[in-house]
Formats: structure tokens, C-alpha cells, sequence
């Protein structure tokens, strides 16, 4: 008997707090057989609401696309980075280890070598697509600062001066090319470059969804 009180109040007390919304349906992701107790009754709603479409869009014809993406796998950092033209065709990519710890200074050190590679190639209409927001928020804004990486959040404001672009965010199911490149460079000695058809295998395989437009599912 003392156990069954005790599930009750436990059951009661969860149906306190979930109906004070300080917990969430989120918060019941694989135990829908509770939902009846919590009064959740339109479950599918609640799925597809957790649920979101993801894909990679293409340029405009007289732009290329950036995709750069860092990565910290616990012991070493590396970035990478994807160029595509207007028809999801790979021009150009890079991997590279990062001295750092973390992988927010890793994507710092993969999108100044991309625009880099940009300014090198000639390109001058470039969508930079990232999945760091912290970037878009130190590049929108003149009143953040950052005194550990001042000096890389100046000089990617100072590369940038020197090219026509626009910086979006994109989530990370959708940056699969550029996520692939920086677990790669985590693994190299030193930077590599690699042309369409130097591409390492993995990265073209997913290249080649991408170009075919095969959407993502993020799970929220």
C-alpha cells in the first residue's frame, strides 16, 4: 500500500506542474503511454509540432554558397567548409585541425579560411551559411564583444569588408557537408584544399543529397 500512495503522489505532483506549465509535452518525448494522466490528448500535434523540414537551398546564379561548420571532438578541434554554385555543384573544399578547445573557436577559424578561399578564388557574391548563432550575433552587432576572440571577430569583420555577402543561419541537420569536413579536419595535420573531384567520398556522397534536394528532419 505505502508504494502505491507513493506512485499516486508522484503522479499527482506531475500533473501539478505539467498543468502549471513548468514542465512541457517536450519533456515526455518517448513515454507517450503517460499522456492520458497529463491530459494530452492530441499527440500527433504534439509529434509533428517537434518535427521541422530542413534542406539545403541554392544561390542565386551569380552567387556561390559558403557552408563552413567547427568541430571539438573531446581531445582535438577542426573546421570545414563547402563552395557551391547556383546549381548545388561543389567547387571547392577545405578541412583543417584547429589549436583550441571549443568548437565555437573552431567555427570562427573555419569561416575566415572559407572567405579566404573566396577572396582567392575570385568570388565576390558569397552566402555564408552557418549553424553557430553566436557568429551572426557578434557580426550584427557593433555592442557585443568578445575579449577571448576579439582579435578573430575583427579580423572576419575586416575579410568580409572585402566581398559582397549575406551570413544566414542554417540548423545543423542541414549543414551535413560542412559537419562532415570539420570531423575530418580534426584528424589532419594541417590544412587541406580539395577541388570537385578530390572531394573525400563521405562529403560527396552527402554533396550529391544536397544537390538533389532530399530534405532533413529536425526533432525538436
Amino acid at each position: 500500500m505505502p508504494l502505491v500512495l507513493s506512485v499516486l503522489f508522484v503522479i499527482k505532483l506531475r500533473c501539478t506542474l505539467y498543468a502549471s506549465d513548468i514542465i512541457k509535452p517536450q519533456n515526455f518525448k518517448g513515454c507517450c503511454k503517460v499522456f492520458p494522466y497529463f491530459g494530452i490528448s492530441n499527440i500527433s500535434a504534439l509529434i509533428e509540432r517537434r518535427d521541422r523540414i530542413v534542406t539545403l537551398l541554392k544561390p542565386d546564379p551569380d552567387w556561390i554558397k559558403l557552408n563552413t561548420y567547427g568541430s571539438y571532438n573531446g581531445k582535438v578541434a577542426g573546421c570545414g567548409g563547402i563552395l557551391r554554385n547556383h546549381f548545388g555543384k561543389v567547387i571547392y573544399a577545405f578541412a583543417g585541425p584547429v589549436s583550441g578547445n571549443y568548437a565555437f573557436l573552431a567555427e570562427l577559424h573555419g569561416l575566415i579560411y572559407g572567405i579566404s578561399i573566396c577572396i582567392k578564388l575570385g568570388f565576390n557574391r558569397v552566402w555564408i551559411e552557418v549553424d553557430a548563432m553566436l557568429i551572426l550575433h557578434y557580426l550584427n552587432s557593433s555592442k557585443l564583444f568578445n575579449a577571448e576572440n576579439f582579435y578573430l571577430i575583427r579580423q572576419l569583420k575586416q575579410d568580409l569588408s572585402n566581398i559582397n555577402f549575406k551570413i544566414t543561419h542554417i540548423f545543423h541537420e542541414g549543414n551535413g557537408c560542412a559537419d562532415a569536413l570539420a570531423k575530418l579536419g580534426c584528424n589532419y595535420l594541417d590544412y587541406c584544399e580539395f577541388h570537385e573531384d578530390e572531394i573525400p567520398m563521405v562529403v560527396k556522397g552527402l554533396a550529391r543529397l544536397d544537390r538533389a534536394g532530399l530534405p532533413y528532419i529536425r526533432h525538436h
